[in-house]
């Protein structure tokens, strides 16, 4: 047994990755489809997928409610205790991570049921909650909740030589006891206060993806009676298969580090405390990527391509004089864009000095991100992505106000369907690249392999050592929380911008974005010239600016975080208005007569 993982396990951990991007990506794309129906309601003043009731039996939802937090509280009890012992390097890092994840469950808890008590949803029903409902200010919770997290974080950084043996193993042992009894604790208490019988409850409308699927599965798969049946049938299969297939080349984190030396079965116990940060793995090296090529970018433009020849045959076999049209616009605006898309990536190519994605990340982590040194190079490509995923505002090749539906106008049920999940998936892709190639990929501010550093040129203001797990966890959290916020950034775009006339969409490719991403490339070639040339005085320059950079980042983290706090936080006026804009219309001409009217 033993010799056969030794001798398929670079196969096992491919297939491992391969789940964890496809769970992903198939997993974001309905919520992004739901997501853009919420926004389509809101847009045009509409209740939208919000109003369907679900009755419960109250033991299952005692048992749906709690049985996450019971296997969340098992699985960190088992990390922390089984795979990790208290006396290991790594355990008061974890114990660290663990406690702060137990503390953040604890007040956001609070504060959710402080929250529906003052509401009016919940009945009080003991005196916890009637003291909650008394509170004049459930900000509160929340201040004391982050007064927490900063002392534990305090008690961490103060760990000394002197003092280092006890608290190490009070983090050790404190930080899972902590996450675990939150956890158990919340399971109870939502066992205990859920009704025993029937409960209606309102999902938000999360079921309507699912009957969106099932509605697809159960229609009529209509063929024209003139169309060409095989080509008419490929055409889907050729749309999303590439789509699905270009994320090979993704990497999602660094590399995984084990126990034993690369030519031997590797021990999955046996995980280094710490990692260097230059060089590679002291053992078995497990890259957070299911194919490191090469070429790289160069096989996902060779694989994106191919989308175009499914819109191409979707639109000609359907004999649909108004699908044809869609095929054609479809074809034409993707060939067009993806000559800027290509070229907007070859300064980055230059920078980087490697067409793999990989290196590219682990550039702008000792560096800078993409987005400072090729900040034009950013900007065109996400528009060209975004026209060659034909998304408003280039959906010219589906424009039901000119061409009804476009090159997919002949398909219903499934095959309807892949287009549809293509769309998205194309978009999450995009927004891949643009995370991997210009906004550091993996990389945060100032975490590197070995924990945190804070730098200034060649000064260390801060450094605190970090386990290898916890880097690794930290990076693959970063890179899918950047992912998910750029593909819902396109999703507001969509519900912002009106669309373009296909001959302004032609021209805004060949006319701005071509001379543009050349007019970039001349000027990072430059560029690179004047600053090779520099000396060692421009490098260490270079480099303090690098340091520069990530401080930037912080501080725009650190405002936008500021501004969603404030906004959250900060006290709803309710102000009455005519939601109405005929009575609204009514009101600014006189308002309405009140005498009935006559005969």
């Amino acid at each position: 047994m033993l010799m056969f993982l030794h001798q398929y396990q670079t196969p096992i951990f491919a297939l491992i990755k391969i789940a964890i991007m496809l769970g992903f990506f198939l997993n974001l794309a309905p919520i992004l489809v739901f997501a853009e129906r919420r926004q389509s309601a809101l847009v045009q003043d509409r209740i939208g997928p919000n109003r369907a009731l679900v009755v419960v039996p109250g033991w299952a939802l005692k048992g749906a409610l709690a049985t996450p937090a019971l296997l969340g509280a098992a699985a960190a009890a088992g990390l922390a205790y089984g795979l990790v012992t208290p006396e290991s390097p790594a355990a008061p890092s974890l114990g660290f991570w663990l406690a702060q994840l137990g503390v953040l469950f604890a007040w956001s808890n609070v504060l959710i049921i402080a929250g529906m008590v003052r509401a009016g949803r919940v009945e009080p029903g003991n005196e916890f909650e009637r003291f909650l409902g008394r509170m004049a200010d459930p900000r509160w919770i929340f201040y004391t909740g982050l007064v927490a997290h900063a002392l534990l974080l305090v008690a961490y950084a103060a760990l000394t030589e002197p003092n280092a043996r006890v608290a190490a193993r009070a983090f050790a042992v404190g930080g899972p006891a902590l996450l675990v009894a939150a956890l158990v604790a919340g399971a109870g208490y939502l066992a205990v206060r859920m009704p025993n019988g029937p409960v209606p409850l309102r999902l938000g409308g999360l079921f309507h993806s699912i009957a969106d699927a099932l509605k697809l599965f159960f229609k009529e798969d209509f063929v024209p009676p003139n169309a060409d049946k095989l080509l008419h049938s490929l055409a889907p299969l050729v749309a999303l298969i590439p789509a699905l297939v270009t994320f090979a080349v993704v990497p999602f984190g660094d590399t995984l580090c084990f126990g034993g030396p690369q030519d031997t079965f590797l021990d999955v116990t046996k995980v280094p405390s710490q990692v260097p940060r230059e060089g590679g793995c002291p053992g078995y090296a497990v890259p957070l990527q299911i194919a490191d090529l090469n070429v790289g970018v160069l096989y996902m433009f060779a694989v994106a391509g191919t989308g175009i020849i499914g819109s191409a045959l979707a639109g000609w076999s359907s004999d649909n004089k108004w699908s044809l049209l869609g095929g054609l616009r479809a074809a034409s605006q993707m060939v067009s864009y993806e000559v800027a898309m290509g070229l907007s990536l070859v300064g980055a190519f230059m920078v980087y000095g490697s067409p793999r994605l990989g290196d590219m990340a682990r550039w702008q982590g000792e560096n800078a991100w993409g987005i400072f040194v090729q900040p034009l190079a950013f900007f065109l490509f996400f528009a060209a992505a975004i026209a060659e995923q034909k998304r408003v505002p280039f959906d010219a090749p589906e424009g039901e106000s000119e061409i009804i539906a476009g090159y997919f106008v002949e398909y219903s049920s499934f095959k309807f369907a892949m287009f549809y999940t293509g769309e998205y998936i194309e978009m999450i892709t995009s927004s891949a690249v643009l995370v991997t190639i210009f906004l550091g990929g993996w990389n945060l501010p100032f975490l590197h392999r070995d924990g945190i550093s804070v730098e200034l040129g060649d000064a260390v203001l801060f450094a605190q050592p970090m386990s290898h797990l916890a880097v690794t966890a930290l990076q693959v959290l970063t890179f899918f929380g950047k992912l998910t916020l750029l593909t819902f950034w396109q999703i507001f775009i969509r519900w912002t911008l009106p669309r373009f006339r296909y001959d302004q969409i032609m021209a805004f490719g060949w006319k701005f974005l071509l001379p543009a991403s050349l007019a970039n490339l001349v000027l990072t070639g430059v560029g690179i010239l004047l600053l090779d040339r520099g000396g060692p005085g421009v490098q260490a320059a270079l480099k303090a600016l690098a340091d520069l950079t990530q401080w930037a980042v912080v501080a725009a983290v650190a405002f936008v975080l500021f501004r969603f706090l404030r906004l959250v936080l900060e006290p709803a006026e309710r102000k009455k208005f005519m939601a109405s804009t005929a009575a609204q219309r009514a009101a600014r001409f006189g308002g309405v007569k009140s005498e009935p009217m006559q005969a």
